[in-house]
């Protein structure tokens, strides 16, 4: 049989659960409105603690997104480093929570789903694109700078190698096969090595200066010969001795961002503390003895680099005027007396491109080609003007970086006019020191 339940036992026990639910319901409430009062002290503290959680989550959250922002829009000043650590207390906490909630931090922090950078940019993109630029051969036209408070040390050595063969004939032509007169032949086969050390420093991060100072070794080799009379000449020559000495200045005009070039201003100025060639012994009939390692004249270059890095390539031209200052010479030169010599201004440009084949290795291409005016020259007080001649040269270039602060670079230069040099070979090893 059956026991039912009374109607006290049924009182009791709906006033039990109408009890647990009134404690379920204020619990409820008192989540949705933390103002509503508790039920008890421990559920207050228990959602207190709720609470605080879930503000701190937040907190987070906002830190992160500012974190991104400053990464993207480089929002940080330089000398200001902003680590992990800064925001979330923890270091690598950030980077995680970043791992965990991708795809909704690429939709609240950056426009059109641009992926959020872990890390803040500004200085390590420049050093990433100093990296690009810095390719064998571009050095040679100015255009990469030094960074802030470096000191860049280059020994070099560079080889040049002139020969030439020319034929004079001073008589009378009947027909095109009859002749009368001499043949002369001249063979002329001209050597250079030149040893510099080259100073680099940069003053800000766009901005350096260089000088650089040269020894200079000359050989020449000459053979006349006259078709005919039987028997040859042949004179030798060579010198050693310091030659001009240089100092160039360079600043960087632009940024480079939004998709633009890089342009750099040069300046080079060029002394005359080589032997020029009015400083060196000649016979009677003017013939030199001795050999020239100088031009003899002061000299300005201003020039204009642009530098466009892509990855891995960087393309580079350049234009340049070259501007020497005459000189009274004053002298008697095979019995004729030398007075103002001006020397042809230099209008030159250039191009190529440079390609990182990885982090260490890269090579160059590239074309220069130089206009030379006439020289004016004033002999028994008659003004004379030499030819214009024009000299183009083709360069390839090799880098290898041995460290960070070790580079190995090796040029060559193949001439492609006739008053060009056959082939110019430059060895440079550049040694950078942070004087920070």
């Amino acid at each position: 049989m059956v026991a039912l339940p009374t109607g006290a036992q049924i009182l009791t026990t709906g006033a039990v659960g109408l009890c647990l639910t009134l404690l379920s319901t204020a619990a409820l409430a008192q989540q949705a409105s933390p103002q509503a009062a508790p039920v008890s002290v421990e559920q207050l503290f228990d959602l207190i603690q709720v609470q605080r959680a879930q503000i701190e989550a937040q907190q987070r959250r906002i830190e992160q997104l500012e974190y991104a922002i400053r990464g993207i829009t480089g929002a940080g000043q330089p000398g200001t480093n902003f680590s992990q650590a800064d925001y979330s207390g923890q270091p690598g906490q950030v980077a995680q929570q970043g791992q965990t909630q991708g795809q909704q931090q690429q939709n609240q922090s950056t426009p059109q789903g641009q992926a959020v950078p872990q890390q803040p940019v500004g200085e390590e993109d420049r050093d990433a694109q100093r990296r690009r630029i810095d390719v064998s051969g571009v050095q040679d036209i100015g255009g990469v700078l030094t960074r802030k408070n470096h000191l860049v040390f280059e020994p070099s050595v560079e080889y040049e190698n002139t020969s030439s063969t020319r034929f004079f004939f001073d008589g009378v032509e009947i027909i095109e096969t009859v002749l009368v007169g001499d043949i002369e032949v001249s063979d002329a086969d001209r050597q250079s090595i030149t040893a510099a050390g080259t100073l680099r420093y940069g003053l800000t991060s766009r901005s350096e200066i260089e000088v650089k100072v040269p020894f200079v070794y000359r050989n020449d080799d000459v053979t006349q010969e006259v078709i005919g009379a039987g028997g040859a000449t042949t004179s030798s020559l060579d010198a050693a001795n310091i030659g001009d000495i240089e100092v160039s200045g360079r600043y960087q005009l632009n940024s480079g961002r939004d998709d633009w070039p890089i342009f750099v201003a040069n300046a080079r100025i060029k002394s005359n503390t080589g032997r020029g060639p009015f400083d060196v012994s000649r016979d009677a009939d003017g013939i030199e003895t001795e050999l020239s390692t100088g031009s003899g004249f002061w000299a300005i270059q201003p020039g204009l680099t642009m530098i466009y890095p892509t990855d891995p390539a960087v393309f580079f031209a350049n234009v340049s005027y070259t501007h020497s200052f005459g000189e009274d010479v004053d002298e008697t030169i095979g019995g004729a007396e030398v007075g103002n010599v001006q020397p042809g201004d230099v209008v030159g440009f250039g191009f190529g491109m440079g390609f990182s084949l990885n982090e260490k290795a890269s090579f160059s291409v590239g074309y220069a080609h130089d206009f030379v005016f006439e020289t004016e020259q004033e002999i028994d007080g008659v003004t004379f003007e030499s030819e214009s001649f024009e000299v183009g040269r083709l360069s390839l270039g090799f880098s290898y970086a041995l460290s960070n602060n070790i580079n190995v670079n090796l040029n060559t230069q193949i001439g492609v006019t006739d008053d060009a040099p056959d082939v110019v070979l430059t060895l440079r090893t550049p040694l950078t020191f942070d004087l920070n």
